[in-house]
């Protein structure tokens, strides 16, 4: 694609350009792009399909800076059947579980099924890296402490402490602009980050199911 992927604009070397560029409506839309094609394949498309596989190097940018959600090279087809049986999200295929490090739902560890709900905390740890600004498997994220549960422990009273400098830089020029008041740009980090976290919480009943984060996000942009 002609932008590369989020990655590439997530985590280029310092002094590049590009970052400065990728400020937080940028990020916003991206986040909007990706709910809707995952909504889609989870809830519009006729059978579901988990994508299993979702992280920054797989969300495709186009020449307009759009995403498109790319290698669907190990999805798994939900069956519907099991789907209902679970209930809330609608979450579960028989197809063994696949995917990257830090991006992959925590109940992985004890089920070989494929889930939606473990998409939707891939797409959280995606949200909270675009927020955040450093990957799931940085140093930091060690010895019991994820990229999930650091963005809990500093929301919301802490959130401009830890969300990525080009942010940081953006929040604290507008906050300076209206003379110190909460702001448009600082409210929409927190409603990111408080859905981000809605789509990583311990248990898959907790989370959000992808129309609803769609929903929010969508929200989001417009407000």
């Amino acid at each position: 694609m002609p932008n590369g992927n989020l990655d590439v604009w997530l985590h280029q070397k310092r002094g590049s350009i590009a970052p400065k560029l990728f400020g937080l409506a940028q990020r916003l839309s991206i986040g909007v792009g990706m709910a809707d094609a995952l909504a889609y394949v989870h809830h519009d498309c006729g059978r579901a399909i988990v994508h299993c596989d979702l992280k920054p190097t797989n969300i495709l940018l186009d020449d307009d800076m759009n995403a498109h959600l790319g290698d669907f090279g190990i999805a798994s087809l939900v069956d519907d059947s099991r789907s209902i049986a679970v209930g809330h999200s609608g979450c579960s295929s028989s197809l063994a579980v696949r995917g990257t490090i830090g991006y992959i739902a925590p109940e992985y560890a004890q089920t070989v099924h494929a889930t939606t709900c473990g998409d939707v905390y891939s797409f959280g740890i995606v949200l909270l890296e675009m927020i955040i600004g450093k990957r799931p498997t940085e140093p930091l994220f060690d010895g019991g402490l994820s990229i999930a549960s650091f963005g809990e422990r500093n929301f919301p009273d802490q959130v401009l402490h830890i969300i990525d400098p080009h942010l940081q830089e953006e929040c604290k020029g507008r906050i300076q602009a209206l003379a110190g008041t909460v702001n448009d740009v600082y409210r929409c980090v927190l409603s990111l980050v408080q859905v981000a976290l809605a789509c990583t919480r311990p248990f898959p009943r907790e989370r959000m199911n992808m129309r609803e984060v769609a929903i929010n996000l969508h929200a989001i942009r417009k407000a």
